[in-house]
């Protein structure tokens, strides 16, 4: 990882910068790491070559921390760019516990700080925000990688287990709802991507599909990895007491973790 420290000095004018450690990411393939310098605790992003689609998300995390600075608690950007040929973007490390990591105890607090966060990020002008993850743009998306084999029928909701991708596309598709309800929304707003900071508040991460959105699309996938995080809070409860909804919309938030499956 020697030589991509050195790059990131080189490109982003950020250094010294010291390895401390690299930090596994999921399924993505992206490298992550911990990095030391004079800005304090880093993270950096490098998008791995051989998947556009990652290099597009890295891309719009970084346009999207840009765009939200001093609004919404989220890393502060210090640099975005590409090395070697790669997306890479670096970031201010954020202090606290993932919600997913919360003590039993802290769940509710983590829960409703969460909640509280989602709900002023869906409150900024929609007029504003110049990324669009309107439906349109999210189901070309889903075509897209439907059609390039990266759907991963395996990793499929109970509902959908054992099903080909093709099929549960072509259902989707069927059951597109007719309006929106557009916000500004995060695009994976599941608990391991929220942050609960010393001060009270949840700062969010991993913003890659940021963008103009229904709201319920980031409520669907709040509730259910909280449902998979926390089985013993009443979220949707909790959902109703500290967001402005008066209701769920079921049939809508069951349409957005069915689109998932394709993100």
């Amino acid at each position: 990882m020697t030589d991509i420290v050195r790059a990131l000095e080189a490109a982003a004018g950020a250094g010294p910068l010291r390895l401390v450690r690299e930090v596994g990411h999921g399924r993505s393939g992206d490298v992550v790491l911990e990095l030391a310098g004079p800005q304090g605790r880093l993270f950096a992003k490098i998008a791995r070559q051989d998947r556009p689609d990652r290099a597009h998300e890295l891309r719009r995390e970084a346009g999207a921390l840009a765009w939200l600075d001093g609004r919404i608690p989220a890393p502060r950007l210090v640099w975005a760019g590409e090395i070697e040929g790669r997306a890479a973007m670096l970031s201010v490390a954020l202090e606290g516990t993932p919600l997913h990591d919360l003590a039993a105890e802290q769940r509710v607090a983590g829960a409703v700080a969460a909640i509280r966060t989602l709900a002023a990020l869906h409150a900024l002008p929609v007029a504003s925000c110049p990324f669009d993850e309107r439906l349109d743009a999210k189901l070309a998306a889903a075509k897209a990688r439907l059609d390039a084999g990266l759907v991963d029928e395996a990793d499929f909701d109970d509902e959908r287990a054992g099903r080909p991708a093709a099929q549960v596309f072509a259902e989707l598709l069927a059951h597109r709802p007719p309006t929106e309800d557009l916000v500004v929304t995060h695009g994976d707003a599941c608990w391991p991507n929220f942050v609960l900071q010393p001060d009270g508040r949840a700062a969010m991460l991993d913003l890659g599909r940021f963008g103009v959105a229904d709201r319920a699309h980031d409520l669907a996938l709040f509730l259910r990895s909280g449902a998979y995080n926390a089985p013993d809070l009443d979220l949707k409860a909790l959902v109703l007491e500290h967001y402005p909804l008066a209701a769920l919309d079921e049939a809508r938030l069951a349409f957005f973790r069915w689109l998932d499956e394709f993100a």
